[in-house]
């Protein structure tokens, strides 16, 4: 490399170039001897100055004989000075045009060599700036190896925790699974307990019935035994009063014929008026016992309609109630059922909530699956890649070492062709052979360097690419865990509403299995009140048939009584004396007429006592007969309750071994879902720093993109400058060979100047010497 003196010394040898010309003119102007020449009156100038040189004196006819013939020499001399002169002047000229194209290449030569420094100084930056860049760059090539091993060392960590994770969130979904099929198995059996309870409820309150119904049925038996003994005394006293009333009936009966007997004596015709009038009263009597019948039979009759019609309101009233019942329990079923269309809309949303959230995380798992092998493809490429590009860093550095090398021996060359002054013809073809090598080895470390760059911008965009992968890969992973998350509450949902669904779906079962019951009360109901009415309107008819018997028997014995009471009239008119008797036995006849009445009153008392009391053993004969059925069915309600008692125990004790169970299986599930969030936690700072070493391994390589164009833009600035430089030396080089050829040129016109100016100072010479030669 040439430094600042070398300018000096150039300097120097192109000033004593042009100053050794002046001084060698000088020299032979200066130092030629005085002789004008070799002409043949030399001696005679010579002679006439020797010899008067001595006396300080000249010869006057040698002087005048030399000066005649120094004018003509003079003249001569002039005459041939004339052309030298002119010569001399071009000369001076051409040397002065010479020189001042030798000062202005020489000025060429400085500010080439200037450019030249400038040139070599700038290469010497630039190949500073290549190197430190090179430096740079295969330390950020270190630095992103160095961050993709810590990538790689990071994803060996990472792998195993997300299969761990994986392995963890499947083992918790199993368990979730198996949690729910129990879940689902506990809302069963507690389906079936709560059914179960409900048919508890239902025969024990069918139990509470017929027990109710029977001891209601055995308070009615003892009023009706009580009854039967309060109307069985009334019979017996009714009986005794009849007994008592025909005793004294007789008494009167006998009184009275003994007072007939005694009023015989009165008259055959008061007898057989008294035989007419006894017909009369017994026809009367048969006629009143006929009426009282009759009248007997109504009020019976009416009694019997009366609790017919009463019976009947019952059984009406027990029609309506079963028909309200059967309403309300329709309503009931009605209403349940529009409850379980809500349920079961409830239950289809929840169900397909869980379908949907089931779906969405079968598609993110299949995202996730999709996403981690667009990772594993994409991370292969980016080694591929980087293999490529570590092959093509490696070849770009041996050529940049080949152009390295052959630049040095460029250097070398024109080195050596400089120190041989452009004459070493086979050092420029070995120079250009290596300038032609350069150019390759400069075409293929641009080549390469475009190809490093492409693979940088691929790798950046395949890295871009991992990290957006893995930043979508952990949003999945998120949304896998929202979703999973939200799978248990939507399950506990779809539980709690196919409980709900069940728990409606046994209960409208419940209410429809009463309602065949129901509709058998009311169409039992219904058969009753349609019987009783029958029932009724025969009691009417016979009631109706009775009252008009009544009316006719009543009829007769008014009759009867007006003939009775003819005959009677008739009998003042007999004779006087039976007056007496037929006052006693008037007498006797009221008084056996109030005995009669006595004995009728009670033998209607007896009757309607005794009516009273068949009617009540009846009565209590039916509620007897009723009372086994009733007590059957008190026994098969308790029966039902006891064995639904068990039923609901041995449900209570599966319900007991379902919960222990979930609870373990729930104890797994929270055990499971703590180490899938230690998991989480572990994963979660790996993932973050992935990205980060994947941001770092993203700028890192942009920051090698920008070192290595930079370092394509120096080589290129570098081989743009080493171009100038061998243009530069090229053009002082050829600068050089002209200042040479110029100075030969000059050395030349300066030898032939110096001739001419020998030829003009020796004619000077001779001229001043007056033409003599000597």
């Amino acid at each position: 490399m040439r430094t600042s003196p070398s300018k000096s010394v150039l300097s120097r040898r192109l000033a004593a170039a042009v100053v050794l010309p002046g001084l060698l003119t000088s020299s032979l102007v200066l130092i030629q001897p005085a002789a004008a020449g070799t002409s043949a009156n030399a001696g005679i100038c010579n002679g006439v100055v020797n010899q008067q040189a001595h006396r300080g004196g000249v010869q006057e006819n040698l002087l005048k004989a030399a000066a005649k013939k120094n004018a003509d020499v003079i003249a001569r001399l002039q005459a041939e000075r004339a052309p030298l002169q002119e010569e001399k002047d071009r000369l001076n000229a051409e040397i002065a045009a010479l020189d001042a194209e030798s000062a202005r290449l020489a000025e060429e030569v400085v500010e080439l060599e200037d450019a030249l420094a400038v040139a070599e100084s700038g290469i010497v930056k630039l190949t500073g700036d290549k190197d430190a860049t090179q430096a740079t760059i295969d330390a950020t090539k270190a630095s992103l190896a160095k961050l993709h091993d810590d990538v790689a060392a990071l994803v060996a960590e990472l792998t195993p925790l997300q299969e761990e994770k994986a392995a963890a969130e499947a083992a918790a979904e199993d368990l979730r699974v198996e949690a729910a099929a129990v879940a689902q198995d506990i809302a069963g059996t507690q389906d079936s307990i709560d059914a179960a309870n409900a048919e508890l409820l239902a025969l024990e309150l069918a139990a509470a019935e017929a027990t109710e119904a029977l001891a209601d049925k055995e308070a009615e038996i003892a009023d009706a035994q009580d009854q039967l003994t309060v109307l069985e005394t009334a019979a017996a006293e009714a009986v005794a009063d009849v007994v008592s009333a025909r005793e004294a009936v007789e008494a009167a009966e006998v009184e009275l014929d003994r007072l007939e007997a005694a009023g015989v004596t009165a008259g055959e015709a008061l007898q057989a008026q008294q035989d007419l009038v006894d017909a009369a009263r017994l026809a009367l009597t048969e006629l009143e016992d006929v009426a009282a019948e009759a009248d007997t039979a109504v009020p019976a009759k009416a009694t019997e309609v009366a609790a017919a019609q009463d019976r009947l309101e019952v059984l009406q009233a027990e029609a309506r109630a079963a028909a309200a019942a059967l309403t309300a329990k329709n309503v009931q079923i009605t209403s349940a059922e529009e409850e379980l269309e809500n349920l079961q809309a409830a239950a289809a949303a929840a169900a397909e909530a869980i379908e949907v959230n089931a779906h969405s995380l079968t598609g993110v798992a299949a995202d996730i699956t999709t996403l981690i092998k667009q990772i594993d493809a994409a991370n292969a490429e980016v080694l591929a890649r980087q293999s490529e590009l570590t092959t093509a860093q490696n070849e770009l550095g041996q050529l940049q070492l080949t152009r390295s090398t052959l630049e040095a021996d460029i250097a070398d060359l024109t080195a050596k062709i400089e120190k041989a002054n452009g004459s070493a013809n086979g050092l420029i073809s070995q120079r250009n052979a290596k300038q032609t090598q350069l150019a390759t080895v400069n075409r293929q470390i641009t080549d390469k360097n475009a190809l490093i760059s492409g693979l940088q911008g691929d790798l950046a965009t395949l890295n871009t690419q991992v990290a957006a992968l893995n930043t979508q890969l952990l949003a999945k992973q998120q949304e896998s865990s929202a979703l999973q998350q939200q799978a248990a509450p939507l399950q506990a949902t779809l539980t709690a509403a196919n409980a709900a669904v069940s728990l409606k779906e046994a209960e409208i079962t419940a209410l429809e299995s009463e309602l065949p019951a129901l509709e058998g009360a009311v169409t039992k109901a219904n058969n009753a009140v349609a019987d009783q009415q029958v029932v009724l309107d025969g009691l009417q008819q016979e009631l109706e048939a009775a009252q008009e018997d009544a009316s006719v028997a009543a009829a007769d014995v008014a009759a009867q009584e007006d003939v009775v009471k003819n005959l009677e009239a008739a009998l003042p008119g007999l004779t006087q004396g039976v007056d007496d008797a037929q006052r006693a036995i008037a007498d006797q006849e009221d008084d056996l007429e109030q005995k009669r009445s006595t004995l009728e009153s009670a033998q209607e008392a007896e009757v309607l006592a005794a009516a009273a009391v068949e009617k009540k053993k009846a009565d209590l004969s039916t509620l007897q007969e009723q009372l086994p059925a009733l007590q059957a069915n008190v026994d098969a309600a308790n029966e039902a309750v006891a064995g639904k008692t068990s039923q609901i125990g041995a449900l209570n004790l599966i319900m007991d071994d379902l919960v222990t169970r979930l609870g373990g299986l729930n104890e797994d599930i929270k055990s499971k879902e703590a180490e899938i969030v230690t998991l989480q936690a572990r994963v979660a700072p790996l993932l973050e720093q992935l990205n980060q070493l994947n941001a770092e391994i993203s700028t890192t390589e942009a920051a090698l993109k920008d070192l290595q164009s930079q370092l394509t833009t120096l080589d290129g600035q570098l081989t743009a400058a080493q171009e100038t430089l061998r243009t530069l030396e090229a053009q002082k080089k050829a600068n050089k060979d002209t200042v040479a050829t110029q100075k030969a040129v000059v050395i030349g016109l300066q030898a032939q100047l110096g001739a001419v100016q020998a030829q003009i100072n020796a004619i000077d010479g001779t001229i001043a010497l007056g033409g003599c030669a000597v």
